[in-house]
Order: structure tokens, then C-alpha cells, then sequence
């Protein structure tokens, strides 16, 4: 939001995606939640009320979810903003459902791009959705990891798209860029477009199109579709991902982000934006508003 503007148009703002905590009070028409239930949730910039970069927010109960015993309040907070993007890159405009009841890719193979990113919940829906095979490219410290959550092939981070395809059965036609750096666009779109275009070829980015692209692109032989993660903007989505990740977590079927906490409360909060900047890998920042 600093480094490019969006989101917030008036100020003063609270800022905060993601969240976790324990509920105070709830309206006289929720009956699924009660005071004293740990949950997870996700925020809404541009409302001051249910950002969470403060101490107390309010939560729509359709879009909330308990945290299991097995899941650290930590764990919780680093799940939702990653989750919703990957969810939208995966089921918004692929042609395939949520699985609510069971998987829905029917073995369609599917790529992740930066596995090691907080959106490597990709690999775990991809897998939880029946996608198969799901590969994956990252730095070769999170290998082991990425396998555990559901991954088939990993590569290292500076793949090209020839060896990738080459030990493929069949190519790949979803790419989730979870980075959408100017070489990982590239490479999505020569996997999906070298020798020939594949057909249904669906590239979702978590970053806006760059120009390079577009003149690739220029036949529209990829549908290229910028994501955005929000449970409030794609609720046919979100209301039943709330409605199953806690079980899922619960089961072990669903892992959280590996936790990094940064001490200190609010005024943490450019300590923490300053690491995030530089790149933590396999890690997700957490603060405490509360500190």
C-alpha cells in the first residue's frame, strides 16, 4: 500500500489483512460463534472498524473461522490474505469448483510458482481439489516441505520452462504466479505457450500485467487474470473455504505459514514491513497489536 497507492483513498486509515484472536461479542443473529472462541479472520481495508492492525475488529460471521487446538493463534493470522489469493487464482475463472465435498480437478496438472511464498497454500487447495500432478519451483531449503503439502515435481527457482515440461506426461494449463516477478511471468507463459499453446491456458498473477507480456500475449492464446485475495469481493469463494479450512487444519489437511513474530507491538509494524520487503522465505511476519 506504501510503495504503490492502492487500496486506501482516505486518511486517516487502519491498515491489517489478516487475523486472529478471540471473540468478545457477537451480534444477536450469530449462533455459530459465542465470546471466548479463538478464530481467524480476514480484514477489510478501507474500513477502519475491521482492519487488523489494531487491538479489537469486527468480523462478518459468514467469513470467519474457529482455530483449531492444533493451530496457534500465530499460525491462524498467516492464512488468510495467501489462502484467498490462492484460492481466486485456482477457482474464480478456471472452470473448476471449490472443493467443498470432495475434489473437483478431475487430475488436471497445475503450476505454483514461488512455493515457498505464503500463497504455497496453492499446493495444498491444488491437492486438496484433486489436482494432479501440481509442481512447484522454489529454493532448495523448502524442497522437503513443499513435497509434505502436496507437491509432485520441485524444481529449483531458476527452472526453464523446456525442463519442466519435459517431465510432464501432458502439459500444464493453470499457472499460479505467486510472485509475478518479470522472470516468473516469463516462464509461466513460455510453459503454457512453448511449442504450442495449450489449450485452456490460464495464467493467474498476484501483480499487475507488464507490458512484455502483453505483446506475447498478443493472440490472447493465455487467459492472464490478476487475482486479488479477499473474502468480502469473492464470497461465493470464501464463505465455503471459512466453512471447511478450520476442519481441514484440524485433520492436518491444511498446514499454516511458518511464523516469524516481530516484538513490539504496532510500532513494530516499519521493522516488520522493512523485512518483508527484503524477502523472508518460507516465513510469514507477525505482530502482536496488543504488545
Amino acid at each position: 500500500i506504501q510503495d504503490y497507492g492502492i487500496f486506501i483513498e482516505e486518511f486517516p486509515a487502519v491498515l491489517g489483512s489478516d487475523g486472529a484472536g478471540i471473540i468478545e461479542a457477537v451480534g444477536p443473529e450469530v449462533t455459530n460463534f459465542k465470546p471466548g472462541d479463538h478464530v481467524f479472520f480476514q480484514g477489510v481495508y478501507g474500513r477502519i472498524d475491521e482492519a487488523t492492525f489494531q487491538e479489537k475488529s469486527t468480523v462478518e460471521a459468514d467469513i470467519i473461522s474457529k482455530t483449531p487446538d492444533n493451530i496457534t493463534e500465530d499460525q491462524a493470522s498467516t492464512i488468510p490474505a495467501a489462502a484467498l489469493a490462492a484460492l481466486v487464482g485456482l477457482f474464480q475463472k478456471t472452470g473448476i469448483s471449490f472443493p467443498a465435498n470432495g475434489p473437483t480437478a478431475n487430475g488436471q496438472g497445475g503450476l505454483v510458482l514461488g512455493g515457498s511464498s505464503s500463497v504455497h497454500v496453492g499446493i495444498q487447495l491444488a491437492r486438496i481439489a484433486g489436482f494432479s500432478p501440481i509442481i512447484t519451483t522454489t529454493s532448495v531449503q523448502h524442497v522437503d516441505l513443499l513435497k509434505s503439502l502436496g507437491a509432485t515435481h520441485v524444481f529449483d527457482r531458476n527452472v526453464d520452462a523446456k525442463t519442466i515440461q519435459s517431465a510432464l506426461p501432458t502439459p500444464v494449463s493453470l499457472v499460479l504466479d505467486s510472485i509475478s516477478v518479470a522472470s516468473t511471468r516469463s516462464l509461466a507463459f513460455d510453459v503454457l505457450t512453448i511449442p504450442s499453446p495449450v489449450p485452456g491456458a490460464h495464467l493467474a498473477l498476484v501483480l499487475p500485467l507488464i507490458d512484455p507480456i502483453k505483446e506475447k500475449n498478443v493472440d490472447n492464446k493465455v487467459t492472464v487474470h490478476q487475482i486479488y485475495g479477499s473474502s468480502h469481493r469473492f464470497r461465493y469463494l470464501a464463505v465455503p473455504f471459512w466453512q471447511n479450512v478450520g476442519q481441514w487444519m484440524k485433520d492436518g489437511k491444511f498446514v499454516p505459514n511458518r511464523v516469524q513474530v516481530v516484538k513490539g507491538g504496532l510500532a513494530a509494524l516499519p521493522e516488520a514491513l522493512d523485512l518483508s520487503r527484503k524477502g523472508v522465505s518460507g516465513m510469514k511476519i507477525v505482530i502482536h497489536p496488543q504488545e
